[in-house]
């Protein structure tokens, strides 16, 4: 990389040469160093070096052989979206990520200079969060990709104290808040940063723990850019598909989830709003912590309750009934909620779940980052449940109804609908079940992953349940990592089962009312018709589901 910044200094005219050299040979300090690189931006024209720098970035930081074998198909995937993406950002960003690669140093190695990187790219960042959530990717690409999750930490504390203070800083100093003295995390759009609040009015001066999440001052800019070139990417990548071995691979839907994700993570009026709904939603449930925002959080900053826990995949508790517990709280707490529309949380990784250690209880379990969340209608709950059913007895006319009630259209009329599903439900050649049967376990799994073939062949469905269907994908790689051996239709059916209990003196006193009998007016979303006729299917059809 070295080696090409001085062929390209040497191949510039004079009056661009000669402000670089002069940097170069001066004895200034590594900020002050930065700074000059970044106030060079109105002096030079690097656009004709574009393709050089790219390419020494994309060597120097090793990103194609950060892919490992097992994925060698992506490699030139890989290798063409960098490329894209360098040469066609800003040259006030590129300034910057040029910058950042030589303060790293001549001894560092190609994952440093790769971090260095994406640090300054969140599409690239938050693109490598969403793969490390992928059970399926190879062990030791995903341990690379999870320092991402974890936080790299590179912004100066200075920087985000200033923040907070134009921000709220009549609150600061009317409520005695004392800041750390350094960033605690940070990720792809905000970095956060604990703090004691002093209550002047507090007899004995209580000090009450918070952190401040921020949005990096950047980010803005960054985003604007990021949005318009991954929407470009993702036009090159489709109309060059031939190019890759990748067959069905859905580039544009990748990318609507990249975009998706950083405009909620951008966005913390959003995200207040949802810890608050959440507060409400989970407030019988004394298992689950919601951190609340404070009342003098912006749109820039949110201040919070700190939780004093440990990442969940950290736990030195009893994982199996945490396990348990973690997905009756995502899964089954919104599906069989009272209200009338129930909230979930859009994405349950690992480094957004906390294990706080309670001494009644054991544990409980802390569910932070709300910036993405969703909510599930009654009727979209109990399509799922009439979806799963219809998989569980192979009842073609029990799906193809709960996906017409699901779904927003798409692919025409009923009829249209009806042949893909005919199409899904056929064997695949060498097997004996439908083409989903050996790819998931779990029945609510298979009945999201039915959702999911259908939006590949055009069928339309609502954004939340889409998210919902993504937010249980998630959450698998975090149950399987707590218990192997995790059995989700048992933890379902249990929580049903005990539903079903609490609910059989109404289910009696609706027999003699049919009209009352509405899945509506249960918990289980489920009518006592439906419960026969579920029970006869169960008893004279063959347990192998369709799909």
């Amino acid at each position: 990389m070295y080696e090409t910044a001085m062929k390209i200094i040497g191949d510039m005219p004079l009056n661009e040469r000669e402000p670089l050299l002069e940097l170069l040979s001066s004895d200034v300090s590594p900020s002050e160093f930065s700074a000059a690189v970044l106030n060079l931006e109105q002096l030079i024209d690097l656009s004709k070096y574009r393709r050089e720098i790219a390419e020494a970035l994309i060597e120097a930081t090793g990103i194609c052989d950060a892919v490992p074998e097992v994925y060698e198909d992506f490699r030139p995937v890989v290798y063409d979206g960098a490329f894209f993406i360098l040469t066609g950002i800003s040259q006030a960003r590129l300034l910057r990520i040029i910058n950042a690669q030589f303060l790293t140093g001549m001894g560092a190695s190609p994952g440093e200079r790769l971090i260095a990187l994406v640090r300054d790219i969140p599409m690239l960042y938050k693109l490598g969060q969403i793969m490390a959530r992928n059970p399926h990717i190879d062990e030791q690409f995903r341990h690379w990709l999870t320092l991402l999750e974890g936080g790299l930490i590179h912004i100066d504390i200075s920087t985000i104290r200033a923040i907070i203070e134009q921000e709220i800083g009549a609150e600061l100093h009317s409520r005695t808040v004392v800041l750390s003295d350094s960033v605690i995390s940070e990720a792809s759009v905000a970095s956060v940063v604990s703090f004691t609040l002093q209550e002047a009015e507090a007899v004995n001066k209580h000090l009450c723990a918070g952190v401040f999440k921020v949005i990096k001052p950047d980010v803005p800019g960054f985003l604007d850019e990021d949005m318009k070139l991954l929407d470009a990417l993702a036009e090159f990548y489709t109309k060059n598909r031939g190019s890759y071995a990748l067959g069905d691979f859905k580039f544009t839907d990748t990318f609507k989830d990249v975009k998706y994700a950083l405009s909620k993570e951008a966005d913390l009026r959003n995200e207040q709003r949802n810890m608050r709904l959440a507060g409400e939603f989970y407030r019988h449930n004394r298992r689950i912590i919601i951190p609340q925002p404070q009342p003098f959080s912006t749109k820039k900053v949110t201040a919070m309750q700190f939780i004093d826990g440990k990442k969940i995949t950290e736990m030195d508790t009893d994982q199996k009934q945490c396990a348990v517990e973690l997905f009756n709280a995502i899964v089954t707490d919104c599906l069989f909620a009272d209200a009338v529309d129930s909230l979930f949380h859009g994405d349950p990784h690992a480094g957004n779940i906390l294990i706080v250690k309670d001494a009644r209880m054991g544990f409980r379990i802390a569910l932070v980052d709300w910036s993405q969340a969703g909510t599930l209608t009654k009727t979209a709950r109990a399509s799922v449940l009439k979806l799963a059913s219809g998989i569980i007895t192979n009842n073609h006319s029990i799906i193809l109804d709960a996906v017409n009630t699901l779904s927003e259209g798409g692919i025409g009329g009923g009829a249209a609908l009806s042949a893909v599903i005919d199409e899904l439900s056929k064997p695949a050649p060498g097997t004996t079940g439908g083409i989903m049967t050996n790819i998931m376990t779990g029945i609510m799994n298979r009945a999201l992953n039915l959702l999911d073939r259908l939006v590949l062949r055009g069928v339309k469905f609502p954004a939340d349940l889409l998210l919902f269907r993504k937010a249980v994908f998630t959450l698998n790689g975090v149950l399987l990592s707590l218990d192997p051996e995790f059995d989700q239709d048992s933890c379902l059916i249990n929580y049903m089962f005990r539903l079903l209990a609490e609910e059989m003196p109404q289910r009696w006193f609706n027999v003699f009312f049919p009209y009352a009998d509405s899945p509506f007016n249960y918990r289980s979303l489920m009518s006592n018709a439906e419960l026969f006729t579920l029970g006869v299917m169960l008893m004279t059809t063959r347990l192998r589901p369709v799909f």
